[in-house]
């Protein structure tokens, strides 16, 4: 009899999985949330079918958690909960897409991502990225073609700060770009923004290279559609997160037969993050993420250069979870990551993060300082830079 499988990722014995991109368990605030679950118990109503747009309570401790956090302000009515990023990709996609319709993407981009298009029956269309990010002429241009085909663009996904898996943050200027042309369209811009918040630069650091306001922060600009998820910022399994938008564009999902039959999503868990917020622990354990990040990026990125030297070349992350590392042009990433599986470490192959061909990213590797703990992920870097100069 097989084996009944308990978690999303199951890596062989023995190996060290780079490409994974969760938390580690040792992360995860057990005691914390263990807490929050308590207080919510104070409200017998929690277990029934929840509000349309997300409980409440939820929604106005939401607003204040992230007005702090973002440095802008958010209100609690242009807030709508969901189960998580990848929920609310999906609820976008049925709900402002059409089958056949466009969908405009970053190349490279969040892999899994496009996958859920594609189920929903959209048309992926990728623009070209560079070190500010998503390239707005290049999206202009494309945009127009679409028009003059006569399809129908249904929005632009775009991932605004600490990218996966380049880790490049857009700039202003290109924000306020893609902003001015969405409005000037009436495109939706859906910004997954999971990264926003786990910036690891130091005051110096970010004074110098001070992260740019969110997308968030132009909802009354254009049709900005920012989603962020306590995945990435208390713990995946909670499966809960938020949608910031137009009261207009919010409705639209209110409106859909999933919330219409089942109401608002993951009442118990809003009820647990509120505590999470309200009691000031979520703050506490940001602290947490972003010192033990900071700290594991300037690991690997000393391995890595003392290793590898200037035979891989990558960017500093600032945030999120992931470094992009590059090879030389004439090097496939394909044939490498075999050599790291003999090696019993692995990663992910540019290619996998391209919605064109691929064959721009050929030669770029993936790999995340997220998911394991300190010495199991030096040891892994160490794997793989034994396999990079074997291969």
């Amino acid at each position: 009899m097989a084996a009944i499988q308990m978690q999303q990722i199951v890596v062989p014995p023995g190996t060290i999985d780079l490409g994974v991109g969760q938390p580690s368990t040792d992360l995860l605030p057990t005691d914390f949330i263990r807490r929050a679950f308590d207080d919510s118990f104070t409200r017998r109503d929690i277990l029934q079918y929840g509000a349309e747009w997300g409980d409440g309570q939820y929604r106005m401790a939401l607003a204040n958690f992230l007005t702090a956090a973002y440095g802008c302000p958010v209100h609690a009515e242009q807030l709508f909960a969901s189960n998580g990023n990848s929920q609310a990709i999906d609820m976008v996609s049925a709900v402002l897409g059409n089958p056949g319709d466009v969908v405009f993407v970053e190349d490279p981009t969040y892999f899994l991502s496009l996958r859920i298009f594609t189920d929903r029956g959209l048309q992926v269309v990728s623009v070209r990225t560079d070190h500010e990010g998503l390239i707005v002429a290049d999206l202009a241009e494309k945009l127009d073609r679409i028009h003059r085909s006569a399809q129908r663009a249904a929005f632009v996904y775009t991932i605004p700060a600490f990218h996966n898996p380049t880790t490049v943050s857009m700039s202003e200027q290109r924000r306020q770009a893609l902003v001015a042309l969405c409005a000037q369209h009436q495109l939706p811009l859906v910004a997954d923004e999971v990264y926003h918040l786990l910036d690891v630069s130091s005051p110096a650091e970010h004074a110098h290279h001070p992260t740019p306001n969110p997308l968030s922060a132009f909802i009354d600009q254009g049709p900005v559609l920012s989603l962020g998820t306590f995945s990435k910022i208390l713990a995946p399994g909670l499966r809960l997160g938020w949608m910031h938008g137009s009261n207009e564009l919010l409705e639209r999902f209110a409106a859909s037969g999933l919330i219409v039959s089942g109401g608002g999503l993951n009442p118990v868990a809003g009820y647990a993050a509120t505590s999470a917020m309200t009691s000031g622990w979520l703050d506490q354990h940001l602290l947490t993420l972003r010192t033990t990040y900071a700290r594991r990026i300037a690991m690997v990125s000393a391995i890595l250069h003392e290793q590898l030297g200037s035979f891989i070349s990558f960017d500093q992350p600032m945030g999120g979870y992931f470094f992009w590392l590059r090879l030389p042009d004439h090097i496939d990433g394909a044939a490498v990551r075999a050599v790291c599986q003999q090696h019993h470490v692995d990663v992910r192959h540019g290619a996998l993060f391209s919605p064109a061909d691929g064959s721009g990213f050929s030669n770029f590797l993936r790999i995340s300082f997220a998911f394991y703990e300190d010495d199991q992920l030096a040891e892994g870097v160490h794997r793989l830079c034994t396999a990079v100069r074997a291969a």
